[in-house]
């Protein structure tokens, strides 16, 4: 019996790992080894210590991917608010034992991985969004129920991770929050409503911010008017951007980065780093690498039969495209300057570990759909 159900469950594994899509695999497994390669360069051809780090955070991200994507879909539907739960508990902790970076505290310490509970919240917070919509399809769309408990569900989280203090992963938070009340079905008149009560929070928003995150605002309106000051970081990365041209100057040779004109160079603004040596023929590849993925995971969601997966595969897409989007709007100054990474290829584990999360997540989504 117990052979039985041993050889069962490994051609069931088996067959999950024949019908994983390994184009979509590769492309992750590419975004992160050309993050390690910029991350040299950006290191004046060191590889220890960020180059070395990045590689091992990935394989263990690559790791955690496997057992998430090897997890049956009704273990995460049952145990979505459960996760949420947990997530709120590490958010909350963070005031108690989390590490003081510069006036911040985003990180806990787990042993050689410094974990950021906020980013794993984005996945928490979708999975539970999901979870709530697919128990309550009958609710009437002009039902408060549809939009009161999944307010405070976002909220929560929002309130705590704004207060670390981290206004980008905050935004991130509520803005794909807010994408996926719409896709439940709201009704247009608490849509509306919805619209006119946030616009009615900013001034209290505005007031509740640090001065550092005010001065980021000011300085995306007017760049140029501190160049030297607040405008640096979105000065340098123009610079650096439009010094590549078409082709790039050449891996290493990027002026902006090698002398460290450029802040943040191996986090926030490594896309700067890779247009100077690359151009704008190399950011048009990996932008093009990037819509391979996001393509990817609507067309997921759009196929999805389950109205569980089908709103979570588009709520972790929309943490994903948001990331992509704020990231590249803020180096070339579309958008303030908020901290918020780009996938696969800034060093940063919990980054990584949440995109590989939501990967692992939707590929097993979409693989279980096939399979059924």
């Amino acid at each position: 019996m117990i052979k039985y159900i041993f050889i069962k469950n490994f051609y069931h594994y088996l067959s999950l790992i024949k019908n994983i899509n390994w184009i979509i695999f590769s492309i992750l497994i590419t975004l992160a080894l050309l993050g390690s390669i910029i991350l040299y360069s950006a290191s004046g051809g060191s590889f220890q210590p960020l180059v070395k780090a990045h590689l091992i955070k990935f394989l263990f991200c690559l790791f955690i991917f496997l057992i998430v994507y090897f997890i049956d879909i009704e273990a995460i539907f049952s145990n979505s608010y459960i996760i949420y739960c947990v997530s709120i508990f590490s958010l909350l902790l963070i005031f108690f034992i989390g590490l003081d970076n510069g006036g911040s505290q985003r990180w806990l310490r787990l042993g050689f991985f410094n974990l950021q509970p906020s980013e794993i919240a984005k996945v928490s917070l979708t999975l539970a969004l999901a979870r709530y919509y697919s128990d309550f399809q009958h609710i009437n769309n002009d039902s408060f129920l549809k939009l009161i408990i999944p307010l405070i569900l976002i909220f929560l989280p929002f309130f705590l991770i704004i207060n670390q203090p981290d206004l980008g992963t905050g935004i991130l938070l509520l803005t794909c929050g807010f994408f996926m009340i719409l896709l439940s079905g709201l009704g247009l008149k608490l849509v509306i409503l919805g619209i006119l009560s946030l616009s009615l929070l900013i001034p209290l928003i505005w007031n509740y911010l640090y001065d550092y995150q005010k001065k980021r605002i000011i300085t995306f309106l007017n760049p140029e008017s501190d160049p030297l000051g607040s405008g640096y970081h979105i000065a340098q990365s123009k610079i650096a951007i439009g010094s590549g041209g078409f082709w790039g100057k050449g891996y290493m040779q990027g002026s902006q980065s090698q002398l460290e004109f450029i802040p943040e160079i191996h986090t926030d603004f490594i896309f700067s780093v890779f247009s100077e040596e690359f151009g704008l023929f190399g950011s048009i590849l990996i932008i093009l690498l990037y819509t391979v993925l996001v393509i990817y995971c609507l067309l997921s969601s759009y196929r999805s039969s389950n109205n569980f997966a089908k709103l979570a595969i588009f709520g972790l897409t929309m943490n994903f495209f948001l990331y992509l989007i704020i990231n590249i709007s803020m180096v070339i100054g579309i958008v303030p300057v908020v901290g918020v990474p780009l996938p696969l290829l800034s060093y940063g584990g919990s980054a990584m570990l949440t995109v590989m999360i939501t990967f692992g997540l939707i590929m097993n989504f979409n693989t279980r759909e096939k399979t059924n």
